[in-house]
């Protein structure tokens, strides 16, 4: 059976204990937490905090990044030594249906995310946030969440929709507008205190995907995005977990985020998945957001130059 969770151990001296989960879990640890993909790939997401950081050619660094210790186990059948510090997963894809035993629409084992998440827990991972990418997403991980078991990792949601999903404000019955007020009143009710705690994180996943255009157009993803900053994670305060494929993707993401950057909170989020170029990162860097950095950010040669 296929692993389907993974951690990524850090020596990060006690840096995850000094701050609240929720804002660990956009990646304020010392710059650096831990994101796990539907198939256990491991991601790190990276800042300097005050100061400019971003990984050049040859591994060396253009700035300062925090210390990472790189020492990942994969938690299968024969589990992992729990670490002395809890990590914070910022980027679990835990609706997949992978986690039910489904692969490629053909059942393959049964579900086993109960499993997946307590052995989460021994290992030593103390909280998870489930991505959503869409508002049927956003209120199924918010229904995830409130039904969290003991033993599993706490468990916070995002509420946004994904760039090659945009199409769905517009396919929506009631128009547009009514997709993001109910986007919108589902982030609300995911910040109201819940039985003691706000179960959401941030807003995404959201941003733009110039790399598969055939799902959802260019001016849809621009428009919506947009349409997000300003119609969600303003309103909620929110940071905001971002994706983010090509280089014009990049370079639109940027001015976009420029041009709202002092409506968002002072630390803003993530850019997850991160495959652009090093500059790319630095600007994204100044503007305050991490750099996420994972299988997909080193898939091909031109992503490791």
């Amino acid at each position: 059976m296929p692993s389907t969770s993974a951690v990524l151990a850090d020596e990060l001296g006690g840096a995850l204990g000094k701050y609240p989960l929720r804002a660990a879990a956009m990646a304020t640890v010392a710059g650096v937490a831990a994101t796990t993909g539907p198939s256990g790939t491991v991601s790190v997401a990276v800042a300097a905090g005050k100061q400019a950081a971003g990984a050049s050619k040859g591994g060396k660094s253009s700035g300062s990044i925090a210390p990472v210790s790189s020492s990942i186990a994969a938690s299968g059948d024969h589990g992992v030594t729990p670490i002395g510090t809890p990590l914070v997963d910022i980027g679990a894809n835990l609706l997949d249906p992978m986690f039910q035993g489904e692969y490629r629409e053909k059942p393959r084992h049964q579900a086993d995310l109960p499993a997946v998440l307590r052995r989460a827990k021994d290992a030593g991972v103390g909280q998870i946030m489930v991505t959503a990418g869409s508002l049927q997403e956003a209120r199924d991980a918010l229904t995830f969440c409130r039904a969290r078991e003991e033993g599993w990792p706490e468990l916070i949601c995002t509420v946004g929709v994904h760039p090659t999903r945009c199409g769905e404000f517009e396919e929506f019955a009631d128009g547009p507008d009514a997709y993001l007020a109910a986007l919108l009143a589902c982030g609300r009710e995911a910040c109201a205190q819940n039985g003691g705690g706000v179960l959401c994180g941030a807003v995404g996943e959201c941003g733009l995907d110039y790399d598969r255009l055939q799902f959802c157009p260019k001016d849809v993803q621009l428009r919506y995005f947009e349409r997000q900053l300003e119609g969600l994670a303003v309103p909620l305060g929110l940071p905001l977990f971002l994706h983010c494929r090509t280089a014009d993707a990049a370079a639109d993401l940027l001015a976009i985020l420029k041009k709202h950057r002092a409506s968002l909170p002072e630390t803003p989020g993530v850019v997850h998945s991160f495959d652009g170029r090093l500059e790319d990162a630095e600007e994204f860097i100044k503007l305050g957001f991490f750099i996420g950095l994972n299988g997909c950010s080193l898939r091909t040669a031109e992503n490791l130059d």
